[in-house]
């Protein structure tokens, strides 16, 4: 009996198939390169071998897709192309016969077959497994290759909508089922961070439907890891730039709780900074009142670009600019000279927006990108994945050990931050990636 072995290596995920005294590896990559702000994907197969059909799809067919799905049909192809090489076919080949082998070498884990054995680290979920069946069913698609497995229908559902309050006709939609996809059992458990990939679809449709409001309190959330009560609660002196810092390139934020804050604009673990209290005087490090953000110039510039909109008196009416200087006053609590401190984020109506009133927003972003959300009201959750999601990213990518990522964090000790790390199953083979790279640089993650 054959046996085909999954393990990790320096490239990725790895195949070796026993068969008698021999053994041969199959290495197939996704690749994927940044180039004029689009992410060109192709895969690779063992020994450099080119699937020039993989480019085309993935770069000119799925152009216009979001990201995340982009690079969901990357990784479903990755595993085509591995059963391509490992059972020695052509993708114009697979039929009926490779059905069940397929399904269980997406499945992944163990099992016995008629004439092979699996031994696979990874062990997917039905849902995923569908995924990657619906991405080869447009890959076919687009190759032209009809009447393929993948496409076989089993039957058909009824999705009934039953219209609104306005709209009493009720509308139904007849949708195939597929004779190869597996049974999904719904769960209502909630992603606990935000991928990258899902940020870049966040980043697209904010950028396509929204403002540079929402743009900028994301970005300091995934990319600063900001708690949200930390954004709504920057004011004006907080927002410091290379005038202040006296350093060329040197910008940061400010993170401090004042008298005058909501409870939706509090900073955790910090004291209340008394009115005229000066900070640049007491020491740099835990004294309890502040902490500093280092931030890009490029940051800082948007940051400026936001507050110049908002503040400038030709884009207020009469009412706008009485709220703006009757309803957002913040406390001064720094030396810095400016006539009046105010917060940064505002509503609509140029009051402070609120907790409840961005809650609303961050759930309308999630539901237009298309990501999963709690069905109770904990819309918090929703902005604390992003503060997960820069803690995955720094470890997944930029390789941080708990000691690095606790201070990032602004975590007191190392126990604390092991509670961000809740890798998906891609992530982990991501991880195991980086797991070989940090090892040959002599780190312990």
């Amino acid at each position: 009996m054959d046996k085909i072995i999954e393990y990790k290596g320096y490239f990725g995920t790895k195949y070796k198939r026993h068969r008698d005294n021999k053994q041969y590896e199959v290495t197939v990559v996704g690749i994927t390169k940044e180039y004029n702000d689009f992410t060109y994907m192709m895969v690779i197969g063992s020994y450099g071998k080119v699937y020039s059909e993989t480019y085309k799809y993935l770069n000119e067919y799925l152009k216009e897709e979001g990201f995340s799905k982009r690079e969901l049909a990357l990784r479903a192809l990755k595993f085509l192309y591995s059963y391509i090489e490992l059972f020695n076919t052509e993708i114009r080949y697979i039929d009926a016969d490779d059905r069940n082998k397929i399904i269980a070498f997406l499945k992944g884990g163990q099992g016995n077959g008629q004439y092979i054995s699996y031994d696979f680290k990874t062990l997917r979920k039905n849902n995923t497994v569908n995924n990657y069946l619906g991405v080869y069913r447009s890959f076919y698609c687009y190759l032209g290759l009809k009447e393929n497995i993948f496409e076989e229908i089993s039957g058909s559902n009824t999705i009934i909508d039953i219209g609104s309050a306005f709209i009493s006709k009720s509308t139904s939609l007849v949708v195939p089922t597929y004779s190869m996809n597996l049974e999904e059992i719904e769960s209502n458990e909630v992603p606990s961070y935000i991928r990258y990939a899902e940020y870049l679809d966040i980043k697209k449709i904010i950028d396509e439907k929204f403002t540079l409001r929402e743009k900028i309190i994301i970005k300091l959330m995934y990319e600063y890891g900001l708690r949200i009560g930390e954004v709504l609660g920057l004011t004006l002196e907080d927002i410091q730039g290379e005038d202040i810092t006296k350093k060329k390139g040197k910008c940061r934020l400010v993170i401090r709780n004042r008298f005058s804050d909501k409870a939706w604009q509090h900073a955790k673990n910090l004291e209340i900074t008394p009115i005229g209290f000066n900070i640049d005087e007491l020491p740099k490090k835990n004294n309890g009142y502040f902490h500093y953000i280092k931030i890009s110039p490029e940051t800082f510039d948007l940051l400026q670009e936001y507050i110049d909109d908002t503040t400038s008196p030709f884009s207020m009416s009469d009412r706008a600019s009485q709220n703006y200087l009757e309803k957002n006053i913040a406390d001064k609590v720094s030396q810095i000279d400016i006539d009046r401190n105010a917060y940064v984020f505002i509503s609509k109506n140029y009051t402070p927006i609120t907790g409840g009133g961005w809650n609303t927003i961050v759930k309308e972003i999630f539901i237009k990108v298309g990501l999963k959300i709690d069905k109770e009201k904990r819309t918090d959750n929703l902005n604390h994945r992003f503060r997960h999601g820069f803690a995955m990213f720094k470890v997944l990518h930029e390789g941080y050990d708990e000691l690095k990522l606790s201070h990032v964090m602004r975590h007191s000790d190392t126990k604390s931050v092991k509670m961000y790390f809740k890798p998906t199953e891609d992530d982990l083979i991501e991880f195991a990636i980086k797991q070989d790279e940090l090892t040959k640089r002599g780190l312990n993650l």
